[in-house]
């Protein structure tokens, strides 16, 4: 198994710097209610996956800055130094007009990309003038990546709002370029109706290297390229040739630092839960009101970022069927749902928070009696050791996204549970990435409303040798491809696929 150490010693034998380029920042710098200027880890699958990338390869890490505090903590060059104990970086920090933001983040990447990458029946829009925003942005990022480019240099480009950054860079000399894309990618019939395809699939194979989380991905990637570009494939080692440049696909699925979360992780403990719960619900604290949700109450827990993808909705509806079908379980059984917000300014998002509300609200008032309530939810982002400690609490963690490119929440609960003497069990999408990898999981499909209810039940109702069982399969798993694992082999295949040629 690859840990941190063994990634350190990884890069320290590279003759490379490495450059690390996203969206996402590693730490966003927030003031206080008391105007003390403090750093937190950026909620996120790609910020907590890079942050320890970024240390053991001392690398310089490319992001979009979040608050205005951001701006008071970085030199002239937008740079500022990560120090920790174990291992340095530098964050760089790029600043963004109102105006670029809608046009680049708001518009284009995630009302056009990122309903047109993922099933989930939302209508992407098309604007011109949001392509031409989000090209600007993405100009910007490449300037600041050649910026920081200085000799033989390994370039990690990441996510799909930085697609456009390769057509920019005009491949710097001894330099190796790489880009994950973490989000799915669409089958050929629906990438085509995106007026600005050809654009961007010849701005990422431009790239040495590009990788997706699975594999019916990284081949609908080659469809479209195939469909769309007069451009030659080997089908064998994956590689497309189109304008004199080779570029190597593949499917690497992301792991997580699975010693990071049983690290966090704790025994099951009612009284930490309880704290926990009685802050974000706003319990009352007197001796009367002390027994928290979890010492009361079987908890089917779900943590989601406040999107469409994620089938908030068909969940709730499945747990009115679970609730229906299952009267015994009304009063003892509670379904706990901790939201992050997100991208607010989009109506679709505001829509699905106000549709999550009302049916809660009717699911309440159909099964809740005296001061019982079924569905609670709690919109609000919590500190991930919070909520790894939810996780040792949860008889059930029910992830059921409607499509998602891998879902580390699904990942760290299982984590978390091989640490914890009576686990719960993961009810899991068939839709979500990482279903490939936990496989001894509950499989569902999230549209089947019985099934997933039925899948509810089954996972309460597992005897704990069965649970253990298969959380220690499924850890295993995790444990051998974890992110360190994923660092190495993302950056081994890029180089490798350059030597090939």
């Amino acid at each position: 198994m690859t840990n941190f150490k063994d990634l350190q010693a990884y890069f320290l034998e590279q003759d490379f710097k490495m450059i690390i380029a996203a969206d996402a920042e590693t730490l966003t710098h927030r003031k206080s209610s008391s105007g003390k200027l403090s750093a937190a880890m950026s909620a996120g699958g790609v910020s907590t996956a890079f942050d320890p990338i970024a240390k053991a390869s001392k690398a310089t890490y490319i992001a979009r800055a979040k608050t205005e505090e951001d701006r008071e903590v970085v030199d002239k060059r937008g740079i500022f130094p990560v120090q920790a104990p174990d291992g340095n970086y530098l964050l760089k920090r790029l600043f963004v007009t109102d105006e670029e933001l809608e046009k680049y983040y708001y518009g284009f990447s995630n009302q056009t990309l990122w309903p047109l990458c993922h099933v989930s029946f939302v209508s992407p829009k098309f604007d011109d003038s949001w392509f031409e925003g989000f090209k600007k942005v993405n100009e910007k990022f490449a300037k600041a990546i050649k910026d920081e480019t200085n000799g033989k240099s390994f370039i990690w480009i990441n996510d799909y709002q930085l697609c456009m950054v390769p057509a920019y860079l005009n491949k710097p000399k001894n330099t190796t370029i790489g880009l994950f894309w973490h989000i799915p990618w669409p089958t050929w019939e629906t990438f085509r109706i995106l007026p600005q395809k050809k654009e961007i699939l010849e701005s990422m194979l431009n790239s040495d290297f590009i990788a997706f989380h699975r594999n019916y991905q990284a081949i609908n990637f080659l469809n479209c390229v195939r469909r769309e570009l007069e451009a030659r494939i080997d089908e064998e080692k994956r590689q497309v040739y189109y304008k004199g440049k080779v570029t190597t696909i593949a499917n690497l699925p992301m792991g997580i630092d699975t010693d990071v979360v049983k690290s966090l992780a704790i025994p099951r403990d009612y009284s930490k839960m309880g704290r926990i719960v009685r802050n974000i619900l706003g319990i009352d604290n007197s001796p009367q009101k002390l027994t928290s949700l979890f010492e009361k109450y079987k908890v089917v827990l779900g943590v989601d970022r406040l999107d469409y993808t994620k089938g908030l909705i068909i969940r709730l509806q499945s747990l009115e069927k679970f609730f229906e079908n299952n009267k015994k379980y009304v009063g003892k059984v509670i379904y706990l749902g901790i939201i992050a917000p997100s991208r607010e300014k989009i109506d679709s998002y505001k829509n699905i928070e106000k549709e999550v509300r009302v049916m809660a609200e009717r699911i309440n008032i159909r099964f809740g009696k005296g001061d019982y309530e079924p569905i609670h939810l709690v919109y609000h982002i919590l500190k991930r050791e919070d909520v790894i400690h939810l996780y040792q609490g949860a008889s059930v963690c029910l992830v059921t996204p409607r499509d998602d490119g891998m879902n580390l929440v699904s990942k760290e609960f299982i984590a978390a549970s091989s640490v914890t003497e009576n686990p719960g069990m993961l009810v899991l999408s068939e839709f979500a990435g990482s279903s490939i990898d936990l496989d001894s999981a509950l499989i569902v499909n999230p549209y089947d409303f019985k099934q997933v209810s039925e899948a509810i039940r089954e996972a309460l109702e597992m005897r704990k040798e069965e649970k253990v069982r298969r959380i220690k399969s499924m850890t295993k798993n995790l444990d051998e491809n974890n992110v360190y694992e994923w660092a190495v082999n993302f950056v081994k295949n890029a180089l490798s696929s350059k030597v090939e040629r």
